[in-house]
């Protein structure tokens, strides 16, 4: 199954600084961010993030509620230890996923089997940095407060370092598509799959907008 990807606006600014350093330099640092990036949000489209490492966010006293996101642990740099163990994964991609639509059917609201959900990247960062701090900024959380809107919503915990344990959930729990962002999942639900839809020679490209994966031509989503 493959999912929608809805990007956070922040996350889409953040997405076009690195492409345009790839541009510039592809084995800089901010370039190889930006492959790691693409390559990992790929996977989450695909429904490929079993590829990484993860685990689900919570919340506590003094972090963010991000019961409803969980964490890709993304390799980008290399990094070891003063003893030189090697340490894990470099950076996280914070994200959080939303229910197919519904379609309208006379005066019934019904479920299509075969609508495909959403997920939202919020934020890509490496792990000093604190993406999941990133996260909740920018999605108007409260340090310390539970959101509201998560009531009943189980939560992993806040984002650590070690071993992954076994046999616990990865993915975020999947909540309604909000409010604001119900738009943008109509458009997504009611356009053709990428490829599909006729296009006259002469036509612009809809997406120049949006960057390139490494090595690739432009394409609907990042």
């Amino acid at each position: 199954m493959n999912y929608h990807l809805i990007h956070h606006p922040d996350f889409s600014r953040d997405m076009d600084r690195l492409h345009a350093a790839w541009k510039q330099d592809r084995n800089s640092p901010s370039g190889r961010e930006f492959q790691a990036a693409m390559t990992a949000l790929k996977a989450l489209r695909e429904e490929r993030e079993g590829e990484y490492q993860g685990k689900q966010l919570g919340y506590g006293p003094r972090s963010y509620d991000l019961r409803d996101c969980a964490e890709l642990k993304v390799p980008v740099d290399r990094e070891f230890t003063p003893g030189g163990f090697e340490r894990g994964p470099s950076h996280r991609l914070v994200y959080r996923e939303f229910a197919p639509l519904p379609v309208i059917q006379g005066d019934r609201v019904v479920q299509d089997p075969n609508a495909q959900a959403y997920r939202q990247p919020i934020a890509f960062a490496h792990r000093s940095n604190d993406p999941a701090d990133i996260a909740g900024k920018r999605l108007g959380r409260t340090v310390g407060m539970p959101s509201q809107e998560l009531q009943g919503v189980t939560g992993g915990g806040r984002p650590d370092i070690g071993p992954q344990r076994e046999g616990v959930q990865t993915t975020p729990h999947r909540i309604p598509v909000p409010g604001d962002l119900l738009r943008q999942a109509q458009i997504l639900r009611d356009s053709p799959p990428a490829g599909t839809a006729p296009k006259p020679a002469a036509a612009p490209q809809a997406n120049a907008n949006r960057p390139p994966g490494p090595g690739t031509s432009q394409s609907k989503e990042r």
